[in-house]
């Protein structure tokens, strides 16, 4: 299984949908530099569905997350990439934290700009600061 980069395909279908597309199979197609197996199909299928499904509670727990930022300030490469790990942090749940966390900003420096990394760790910090807390999902 090739899970980063279905990880990876799943950020920019988010991202895509984010920007008006539909984030359909010819865009996955266009989109990935792999050819999912199964399981990664289902993979991504299973995050674009969570994200779609849980948005309004993803976005809060990023909203919340955020420390001297709003949600509209903050890019939409990162949002997409946020919305991803936010899900797995707070409804996945599969994946070790660290391994989400770790991988979310490896995609936000390839994605964005090199610092957006350490921005998209400081979120993803507290948001899961605040799920163990029970603050969030």
């Amino acid at each position: 299984m090739a899970r980063k980069s279905a990880r990876a395909a799943a950020v920019q279908m988010v991202f895509e949908n984010m920007m008006g597309g539909d984030g359909g199979e010819e865009t996955l197609r266009g989109l990935i530099e792999f050819t999912p197996e199964e399981d990664d199909q289902q993979y991504i299928d299973d995050i674009l569905s969570g994200v779609e499904t849980h948005m309004e509670e993803i976005d809060a727990a990023i909203e919340k997350a955020l420390k001297g930022w709003t949600i509209e300030r903050i890019s939409k490469v990162d949002h997409a990439v946020l919305r991803v790990a936010a899900y797995e942090l707070c409804f996945a749940r599969q994946t070790p934290d660290a391994v989400v966390i770790n991988e979310a900003v490896a995609l936000a420096q390839r994605f964005d700009v090199p610092t957006a990394g350490k921005f998209v760790n400081g979120v993803l910090a507290t948001l899961l600061k605040a799920r163990d807390e029970g603050d969030n999902a």
